[in-house]
C-alpha cells in the first residue's frame, strides 16, 4: 500500500502492524459463502477505474466494509467480530498482497472517495471482486492469492 507521512490516511500508514498467518477456522453449519480459495468469477464483470495514484477504493453495499486496492494489494478495513488481538487491541485492518503474504492491523483507510459496490462482479487493477451478501472475495489475476473479507471472519488463499 502507499505510504503517507500522515497516520490513518492508507492502512500502511498506520501507527501499529503486525504480520502474521492467521486464518479464521470454519466450524460446521456456516452458510454456503463458506469458502476458502478463489472465488469462481463471474462472467464480465464492470471495471472500476484507479485513481491517478494507482488505487481503488471501495466500500462493500452493507457500509461495513472498506478497502483499498492497488496492483500489489489489498487491504480492508471493519469491525471483524472475531480478530485478533494486535498491541493489545482487537485488529481493525486486513491486508493480502499478491504475493499471498497477510498480516492483521490496526488503522483506519480516513476521509477516502469510495465506490459503493453491489452484490456483483468488479475488476479493479489486476484483482477479481466477487461481492455478495455473505462477504467479498479478492483474488489476484495473475497469482490466484486473495482473501475473502466478510465481518464475521477473514480467509486468506
Amino acid at each position: 500500500m502507499q505510504q503517507h507521512g500522515r497516520r490513518g490516511r492508507h492502512l500502511s500508514g498506520l501507527r501499529k502492524r503486525h504480520r502474521t498467518r492467521f486464518r479464521h477456522h470454519r466450524s460446521a453449519g456456516h452458510s454456503p459463502h463458506d469458502r476458502v480459495g478463489p472465488a469462481q468469477p463471474r462472467p464480465g464483470g464492470r471495471t472500476l477505474p484507479a485513481n491517478d495514484n494507482g488505487y481503488v477504493y471501495i466500500e462493500t453495499q452493507s457500509g461495513m466494509t472498506r478497502c483499498q486496492i492497488s496492483a500489489d494489494t489489498v487491504g480492508c478495513e471493519s469491525e471483524f467480530s472475531d480478530s485478533p488481538i494486535v498491541d493489545g487491541e482487537n485488529a481493525n485492518g486486513v491486508e493480502v498482497s499478491a504475493s499471498g503474504s497477510n498480516r492483521w492491523l490496526l488503522g483506519n483507510l480516513g476521509a477516502m472517495p469510495t465506490t459503493t459496490i453491489g452484490y456483483d462482479t468488479y475488476r479493479a487493477v489486476g484483482w477479481t471482486i466477487v461481492a455478495d451478501s455473505g462477504g467479498t472475495t479478492f483474488t489476484n489475476d495473475g497469482t490466484g492469492h486473495g482473501m475473502f473479507v466478510s465481518t464475521e471472519r477473514v480467509d486468506f488463499f
